[in-house]
C-alpha cells in the first residue's frame, strides 16, 4: 500500500478493533472454549489475549467425538464433548465458517451449550483484520477487503475516480442514490465507518415497487433468480407478491444450496419453480467453482485448486425464450459477466433488474455503464440493504 492507503486502512484498523474488543468485552467473567482451530480460530485466540482474556480461554474444541491430544500454545484441544464435560458453564465461540453445521451438530445431538457467533455484519468485519495480520486467498475472497483502500488510492493517483463517480452520479434517478455511493466511496478513501454508518438500510432486499420507479412489480412477472442459494429471495418473492406471479427460474450452482433449494419448492409446494443446478456468466460450458456450502461459494476463473470442482455455466440468453420480466443478480463478483451473457435479452426485452454491485471495487461504475449502452432508457436508483459494506443493490427499469 502507498502511505495515503495505509494510513486510510489504519484508520478502519484501529475501529475494527475497537469495535471488536467492546464485544468481546462481556466474557471478561467468563470460561471461554474457542470452536476452531484454523487461522479465524487462531485470530480469536490471539485476540482475546490482546485484550487481557487469557485466563479465561480454557480450550479450543473441534467438531468430533474422539479425544484429541493437541494444544496450541499451551491451550488444550479437546473434542467438543469433551470440552463440554469440562467447562458445562463455559461459553463457546464460534470461530469458523461452519456455524450452521455446528448448530446442526449441537441440535441433533440435543446438547444445550451457550454459543456465541457474531451477526452476519460483525463476521465479515472481524475477517478484516484476520485478512489483515494472516492474509488471504484472493482467488477465493469477493467483496470489501482490506485491498480496497489500495485499490481506490489508486484510482486517486491515477486520475480517474472522480470521472468513474461522476459518470455514475449522473446516471442515478435520486439523491439518496448518489449519497449511499459517495459515503462508500468516502469510506474506502478515509478508513472512516462514520462515512458508511450513514447509509439508510432499506427493506425489503429487492422486492418493492419503490426501487423500479412507476415500473411496479406485477401479478405476471417471470423471475430469474440468479444466486438463488436455498430460496431465500424467492420465499421473500413469493410474499412480497402474495403469491401473484408467472414463473420462477433459480439458478444456483453449489451443489449443496441446490439440493437444499430443491427440497424448499418441493416441500413447500411452490408452483412454476424451476431450479436450475448451473452457475450464470457470459459463456456456456463449464467453470471452475469454489464450494463453501454457504453464500459466499463463487465461480474461481483460471487454474483451480485441488479443493474446487468444474460446473456448468450458462448465458442468462440461453433461457431467452422463457421472457423474463425481473432478474436478480447475487452472484459473487459474477454480476457484470452474467449480464453481458444476458445482453440480448436484457436489450430486447428492457427487464427490470437488482444487481448486486458490492463485491468488485469497479462495479459501481462498469454495471451501470454497460447497461446503459444496452438499454439507454434504463434509470437506477441505489439502495442499500444491510450495513454497512453489504447488500448494496443497482437497480434498473424504464
Amino acid at each position: 500500500m502507498d502511505n495515503s492507503a495505509e494510513k486510510a486502512y489504519e484508520v478502519f484498523k484501529s475501529q475494527l478493533e475497537e469495535n471488536l474488543k467492546k464485544r468481546y468485552a462481556k466474557f471478561y467473567d467468563r470460561d471461554i472454549v474457542i470452536w476452531g482451530t484454523g487461522v479465524y480460530g487462531n485470530f480469536i485466540f490471539q485476540f482475546l489475549k490482546s485484550i487481557g482474556l487469557s485466563s479465561q480461554i480454557k480450550a479450543f474444541c473441534i467438531t468430533c467425538d474422539d479425544s484429541v491430544d493437541n494444544e496450541i500454545e499451551g491451550t488444550p484441544i479437546f473434542s467438543f464433548k469433551k470440552a463440554f464435560a469440562l467447562f458445562p458453564n463455559a461459553v463457546f465461540i464460534i470461530a469458523n465458517d461452519y456455524y450452521e453445521q455446528i448448530l446442526e451438530y449441537l441440535d441433533n445431538e440435543k446438547i444445550k451449550v451457550e454459543t456465541y457467533i457474531p451477526n452476519q455484519v460483525d463476521r465479515l468485519l472481524e475477517k478484516q483484520l484476520i485478512y489483515y495480520y494472516f492474509g488471504f486467498n484472493k482467488n477465493n475472497v469477493v467483496g470489501f477487503n482490506y485491498t480496497w483502500f489500495e485499490i481506490y488510492h489508486d484510482y486517486v493517483r491515477r486520475g480517474v475516480l472522480d470521472s468513474y463517480l461522476n459518470e455514475t452520479m449522473n446516471l442515478l434517478e435520486d439523491q439518496k442514490s448518489k449519497d449511499i455511493l459517495n459515503n462508500r466511496i468516502q469510506t474506502f478513501l478515509s478508513g472512516d465507518l462514520a462515512f458508511i454508518s450513514k447509509i439508510p438500510v432499506d427493506k425489503p432486499t429487492y422486492f418493492s415497487n419503490s426501487y423500479f420507479g412507476e415500473k411496479a412489480l406485477s401479478n405476471n412477472e417471470v423471475f430469474f433468480d440468479c444466486g438463488a442459494f436455498t430460496g431465500d429471495s424467492i420465499a421473500e418473492f413469493i410474499h412480497y407478491q402474495n403469491n401473484q406471479y408467472k414463473k420462477i427460474l433459480a439458478f444456483e450452482p453449489d451443489p449443496k444450496n441446490f439440493n437444499v433449494l430443491s427440497d424448499y419448492v418441493k416441500n413447500n409446494n411452490i408452483n412454476n419453480v424451476k431450479p436450475i443446478n448451473v452457475a450464470t456468466g457470459s459463456e456456456t460450458g463449464e467453470i471452475g467453482f469454489h464450494s463453501t456450502e454457504n453464500m459466499n461459494s463463487i465461480v474461481v476463473k483460471g487454474e483451480i485448486s485441488t479443493s474446487d470442482k468444474l460446473v456448468k455455466i450458462v448465458k442468462l440468453d440461453d433461457y431467452f425464450n422463457e421472457k423474463p420480466t425481473l432478474i436478480k443478480m447475487d452472484i459473487e463478483g459474477a454480476e457484470l459477466d452474467s449480464l453481458k451473457g444476458a445482453s440480448e435479452i436484457i436489450s430486447k426485452l428492457k427487464p427490470k433488474l437488482a444487481i448486486c454491485i458490492y463485491h468488485i471495487p469497479l462495479d459501481f461504475y462498469e454495471i451501470p455503464k454497460y447497461l446503459k449502452i444496452l438499454v439507454p432508457e434504463y434509470k437506477f436508483k441505489i439502495r442499500q440493504h444491510e450495513d454497512l459494506f453489504w447488500e448494496t443493490v443497482l437497480y434498473a427499469y424504464i
